[in-house]
């Protein structure tokens, strides 16, 4: 096979198809071997995900992609796209791309985007490169007082003897000085090195230049450094303020941050579970929309109590909305549930009996009678401004309120569309208590 990668790709939940007849054409393959690259690569997406079951189903039929979304590796020069189910797969417009790459980005560094220092700071930058740097650099100024250090041994030429010289060079010298053992407690070493790495392979992508200028005087501060490691090590407990800096820049090195383009990403690929993108992306908006003080998320509710017969131990039973959102002016309290999946079904919009005794639950544990399920709008011809709201059921039980809300989040990771996701967000809800 040649060096050019050819990527197949599915829509998650959408119609099976008969990508094994792809395969087979592509590379050669019998039908049986076929299917077995495909069942494979869902048993390394499950592993990576921690899901019970393969997320990619093979039969006579077709195959299916269920619950992740992502960019995983089939052979050595053929790649599986899966596309999120409300970005959908357009050939025509790549833009889904980024905006994965984007709500991946935020659901696994979220709480970064949402923090005081970065909203005081400017606002949401405008790319996906730009908004990771920003990140890297805002993490890298709180902690650079305590520099990320380590022993090492190094081996040097130096007239001022500080370590264990050889006692011939002692008599003869080299001309740079005696060659001596050090031990060196200083910034050189392999997790500083990746940060390091990271951030090069950042600059070139950042358009914005204060922020490059940040990336530069951080790239500045470490070097130099050796190449990174290979085989990855955590950590010192000392230093546990770093790892999450360490993490994203891993992340970076991997891909994420830099544009999402054919042949750029390697196995194991990107993933992402779904759902949970889904609701870091309504939790992170939220606090960016209403504020860090008005949303408290998953926070939990006692319901009632369950007690073990054969022994008589009870024990609380507890519920736990994705977000409390406290009263503020004229809006108030209320619970917001991410939902994902459950609420078309034969073409009609719905929200499912299972979800309606669900936000029963979690208003009577609660004590709140306005309950939000807001669940991603799925694509259609026209592309929506980023984060309208329609609400397409309300359902009344006694003084509970259950409104179902489908959101765009198309083209989010376009410039101001973060923002324009999280104000638009906010502007609804502080309004829909009076629908």
């Amino acid at each position: 096979m040649s060096n050019k990668r050819t990527r197949l790709s599915l829509v998650e939940y959408g119609a099976r198809i008969d990508l094994s007849h792809d395969i087979i054409a592509m590379v050669g393959l019998d039908r049986t071997k076929a299917n077995n690259l495909l069942i494979e690569a869902g048993r390394r997406a499950a592993t990576s995900l921690g899901l019970s079951y393969n997320p990619i189903s093979v039969d006579g039929k077709g195959v299916r992609a269920i619950d992740f979304a992502g960019l995983i590796r089939l052979a050595p020069s053929l790649e599986l796209e899966v596309a999120p189910k409300f970005l959908g797969l357009d050939d025509r417009d790549s833009a889904w791309r980024e905006d994965f790459f984007f709500l991946s980005t935020l659901s696994r560094h979220g709480q970064l985007l949402a923090s005081e220092k970065l909203l005081a700071s400017g606002g949401t930058p405008r790319d996906l490169p730009t908004l990771v740097a920003r990140s890297m650099t805002s993490m890298y100024e709180a902690r650079k007082r305590r520099p990320l250090r380590s022993y090492r041994r190094v081996r040097e030429a130096d007239f001022f003897i500080d370590g264990d010289p050889d006692p011939l060079d002692l008599i003869f010298p080299s001309p740079d000085g005696f060659v001596q053992d050090l031990v060196r407690f200083d910034r050189r070493n392999i997790w500083n090195a990746d940060i390091l790495a990271a951030a090069k392979e950042l600059l070139p992508e950042v358009r914005d230049p204060l922020v490059a200028r940040s990336l530069v005087r951080l790239i500045e501060d470490l070097s130099p450094q050796n190449a990174p490691a290979r085989r990855r090590k955590p950590i010192p407990a000392r230093h546990r303020s770093w790892t999450p800096l360490h993490e994203l820049s891993l992340d970076v090195l991997g891909g994420l941050g830099l544009n999402y383009k054919q042949g750029q990403a390697h196995a194991p690929g990107y993933l992402v579970v779904t759902w949970r993108v889904w609701e870091d992306l309504l939790t992170v908006a939220l606090r960016l929309g209403i504020g860090r003080s008005a949303v408290v998320p998953q926070k939990g509710f006692v319901l009632g109590s369950k007690t073990k017969v054969s022994t008589g131990v009870s024990s609380s039973l507890s519920v736990f909305p994705d977000c409390v959102i406290e009263a503020e002016g004229t809006r108030p309290r209320m619970l917001l549930d991410a939902k994902y999946k459950g609420h078309v079904e034969k073409g009609q919009l719905r929200i499912s009996e299972a979800d309606i005794y669900e936000s029963l639950a979690f208003s009577k544990a609660a004590n709140c009678n306005l309950v939000v399920l807001a669940y991603p709008a799925l694509p259609g011809n026209e592309v929506l401004p980023v984060g309208t709201c329609m609400m397409f059921q309300k359902v009344q039980v006694d003084a509970v309120k259950i409104i179902g809300v489908q959101i765009e989040s198309r083209h989010i990771s376009k410039s101001g569309a973060l923002s324009k996701f999280a104000s638009t967000l906010a502007e609804y809800l502080s309004t829909i208590w009076l629908s």
